[in-house]
C-alpha cells in the first residue's frame, strides 16, 4: 500500500510540473503575442501619422498654389518649404510626425540635358575632361534609340560584353540609378563623397544634381550654385550673384529677408543674355515629400513625389519602409 501511494504521489508531482511548464510556456507565448499585436499597433499608428504628414504638405501646396501674393512662383521661404508649425514634431493622437519638402525642380532635367550641359555639370562636380567625353556620350547614347553611338560613348555591343550583360535603355531614364549602368559613371562619381572633417569637406555626386521628375526645367529659386551654372551655362560668380540676390541680406536661404525671383525676366536682367528666359523658370512642378509617423519609439516612413499641376496634387512616386529619421 505505501509502494502505491509513493507511485501516486510521484505520478501527481509529474503532473503538477508538466502542467506548470505548459503554463508558463503559454503564459510566455500569449505575453510575446500581446507585445507583437502592441507593436503592430504602434507600427500601424506610426504609419497613419506618416500619411497624414504627406497629406499635410500636399494642402501646403494647394494652398500656395492658390495664394493671392506668392502663386506663380516657389521659394523657400513660403509656407509649403518651410513650416515649423506643421512640419517638426508636430503632435496627432499618441504620436508625432515629421515632414520635409523639397523641390524635386531644384536638380537638373536628365532627360532634358544637352551635351554641353552635361558637360559643364562634370566639370562641376570636378570630374576628369577625358573621362567626361566618355560619360557624356554614353548616356546621351543610353536614351537614345537608334543603334548607332557617339565617338566616346557606347552602343548594345559594348553592354553585351559585360558581366553580367544587359541592353542599354534607349529612351529616357525612369529612374536616376539607371546611370550606374551607363559606361564611365563610377560609384564615386554618382554619389559623390560625405563630409568629413575640415580637410574633408566632401564631394557633391550626380544624385545630388539630377532628377528624372521634372518638367523640363530648374527653378532658380531652389537649384544649387552647381546646378544653375550647369543649366544656364554660366561661371560660379554669375550664380554666386543669383543666389545672394534670392537669398537675401542674411545669406540663409527660407528666411524672411529673401528675395525671391518672379518671374525670368528678373534673371536675364541681374545675369545677361546667359539666362534666356526659355530656359529659366521661377516656379516648379515637382516636389518630393518625406514624412516620418512615430509612435511610442515605433517610426514609419513615406516618401513620395508630388505633381502640383491645374489646381491638383497627384502622387508621382511613393516608398515606404519601417524606421525613419
Amino acid at each position: 500500500m505505501n509502494n502505491r501511494q509513493g507511485i501516486a504521489l510521484v505520478l501527481v508531482l509529474w503532473i503538477i510540473m508538466v502542467l506548470s511548464l505548459l503554463i508558463s510556456g503559454f503564459a510566455f507565448t500569449m505575453h510575446v503575442e500581446t507585445q507583437v499585436a502592441a507593436f503592430s499597433r504602434k507600427e500601424l499608428k506610426a504609419e497613419m501619422l506618416a500619411r497624414s504628414g504627406i497629406e499635410v504638405a500636399r494642402m501646403q501646396l494647394l494652398l500656395h498654389d492658390q495664394s493671392a501674393t506668392d502663386a506663380g512662383f516657389d521659394a523657400l521661404n513660403q509656407a509649403w518649404a518651410t513650416n515649423q508649425e506643421l512640419y517638426v514634431n508636430h503632435e496627432l493622437g499618441d504620436g508625432k510626425f515629421n515632414v520635409v519638402v523639397t523641390d524635386e525642380e531644384r536638380k537638373l532635367p536628365v532627360n532634358n540635358l544637352t551635351s554641353a550641359q552635361w558637360h559643364k555639370l562634370l566639370e562641376v562636380l570636378g570630374v576628369d575632361p577625358l573621362d567626361s567625353d566618355v560619360i557624356v556620350d554614353s548616356a546621351l547614347d543610353w536614351m537614345d534609340p537608334t543603334d548607332l553611338h557617339r565617338l566616346n560613348g557606347a552602343d548594345n555591343t559594348y553592354y553585351a560584353g559585360l558581366v553580367p550583360p544587359y541592353k542599354k535603355k534607349g529612351g529616357p531614364m525612369d529612374r536616376i540609378e539607371e546611370l550606374l549602368l551607363v559606361r564611365g559613371v563610377t560609384k564615386e562619381i554618382f554619389y559623390g563623397a560625405p563630409a568629413g572633417d575640415k580637410d574633408s569637406p566632401g564631394r557633391l555626386g550626380l544624385k545630388d544634381m539630377l532628377t528624372t521628375f521634372s518638367g523640363g526645367q530648374v527653378n532658380v529659386n531652389t537649384a544649387s550654385s552647381e546646378v544653375l551654372q550647369a543649366w544656364l551655362g554660366i561661371d560660379e560668380s554669375q550664380a554666386t550673384i543669383l543666389i545672394q540676390r534670392r537669398d537675401g541680406g542674411d545669406g540663409i536661404p527660407g528666411t524672411d529677408d529673401d528675395m525671391p525671383f518672379r518671374s525670368a525676366s528678373e534673371v536675364s536682367n541681374l545675369i545677361g543674355a546667359q539666362a534666356k528666359q526659355s530656359v529659366v523658370s521661377v516656379g516648379s512642378s515637382f516636389f518630393r515629400v518625406k514624412s516620418t509617423g512615430e509612435v511610442a519609439g515605433s517610426k514609419y516612413t513615406v516618401e513620395a513625389v508630388l505633381v502640383r499641376q491645374n489646381s491638383t496634387c497627384l502622387i508621382a512616386a511613393w516608398r515606404e519602409q519601417r524606421g525613419g529619421q
